[in-house]
């Protein structure tokens, strides 16, 4: 299994020059072979990334030898790049997207510092970072958590900081879950809540800063573009940007790896995040929740640490369905933070949505209708039959169906 290390990096003046250089070499690969592609499919030929980058490197010692100053990965990330851009506009088009999306050149202002350097070409000692055709090593701001093979390095940056995505092949460690199953609501007032209570709040990140993103926008808006001035408040306002992502993912990073070590089985929903962004008056809401962060780290992080995440189907009325009599209540608000049945039932809002999302995983658990396969732990190893998970979610099942009080 594969865990990415990204590590903030303290480059010298000299090694930043280098950095620099060798994104803009995959940038300029990245465009050449735009460009070739279109006059030799425009000549009738059948244009490939493979076929391209051969072409390139035929006549790069003559043309562009420049190129040779840094590592021979950042042409490789350019036509790399292509061939991915290439493979998405291909796959739009076969599924009749709307947005095509074709491959668009890369501007030296606007587009991304980045590349990617073979796990071959770099070595990681303590805290120094040695590239190809780098004299001296970098520093890193922490030592590489992982001990493993590294298979890739990606080199960006991001509101004027370099970092370092370290790729490493490491075997999953072997945990024993606390606690059998939860189920996990997530929501705007409070970003979680877990079947059992407990609660996450919503840090509102962005939203607690919006003053300070206003006055950086306005300020920005009357600098001359292309200034030294607009140039020093645009790296300003991306650095504004950089610290509240880096606030939102800590946060987040915290509270899955917490429930994905202490939970076998994680029941979400399967929420369409980007027709939720749609609603105007939510949308920053949503955005700053992060919900769609949430899922993403939920799903690798209970793989390594040997549970199953199940998706409950989005359509499921979680919050709108009353356990003990079964019926949906319709009339459910926004405003209404309390679950009130006509059956007698009375719940938390958040608290009965969380446990009906428990429940509708182990009851697709126990059906077997979630798409699991014998390797359940992510290490491609059946430590236990699946059989027997399905009987643990079955047993879990029938524990967590409420009991109606008898009446006196």
């Amino acid at each position: 299994m594969q865990r990415v290390h990204n590590i903030r990096l303290n480059p010298t003046p000299q090694q930043t020059e280098y950095l620099r250089k060798a994104c803009g070499t995959a940038r300029f690969a990245f465009n050449w072979g735009l460009a070739e592609w279109q006059r030799q499919y425009a000549a009738g030929e059948k244009p490939s990334a493979y076929a391209l980058k051969k072409q390139f490197n035929t006549i790069k010692r003559e043309q562009f030898p420049w190129v040779l100053d840094v590592s021979k990965c950042a042409v490789d990330t350019g036509f790399r790049n292509l061939d991915a851009a290439f493979k998405r506009f291909f796959r739009r088009c076969k599924n009749g997207d709307t947005k095509k999306g074709y491959p668009k050149f890369k501007s030296k202002k606007r587009s991304k510092l980045s590349f990617r350097m073979d796990g071959t070409r770099v070595r990681v000692d303590g805290h120094w970072l040695t590239l190809e055709r780098l004299d001296k090593p970098i520093n890193m701001a922490e030592v590489l958590r992982f001990d493993g093979e590294i298979r890739s390095v990606t080199i960006s940056e991001h509101g004027g900081h370099w970092y370092a995505a370290i790729n490493v092949e490491v075997e999953p460690p072997k945990h024993k879950h606390p606690q059998g199953s939860v189920g996990i609501d997530v929501g705007v007032k409070t970003l979680a809540v877990l079947s059992d209570g407990m609660r996450y709040e919503n840090q509102v990140l962005l939203r607690s800063k919006l003053r300070k993103l206003k006055r950086l926008n306005r300020e920005l808006s009357r600098r001359q573009k292309g200034s030294g001035r607009w140039n020093h408040t645009r790296k300003k306002l991306a650095r504004f940007h950089r610290r509240i992502a880096d606030k939102r993912l800590d946060y987040l990073h915290n509270m899955t790896t917490r429930i994905a070590r202490t939970y076998r089985i994680i029941g979400v929903e399967d929420l369409n995040v980007a027709g939720m962004l749609r609603n105007r008056r939510l949308a920053l809401s949503i955005a700053d929740a992060g919900f769609g962060e949430i899922q993403r780290q939920l799903r690798y992080k209970s793989e390594w640490y040997g549970g199953i995440l199940v998706e409950v189907d989005r359509f499921f009325p979680s919050s709108r369905l009353c356990p003990m009599c079964g019926e949906i209540k319709s009339d459910l608000t926004l405003r209404d933070r309390t679950f009130v049945c006509a059956c007698g039932y009375v719940a938390d809002r958040d608290v009965n949505g969380a446990q009906n999302i428990e429940r509708e995983a182990l009851r697709l658990m126990s059906r077997g209708r979630s798409g699991f396969t014998d390797s359940l732990n992510g290490r491609e190893q059946n430590v236990r039959p699946f059989g027997a998970v399905l009987d643990e979610a079955s047993k879990l099942a029938e524990e967590r169906q409420p009991s109606r009080p008898a009446v006196v």
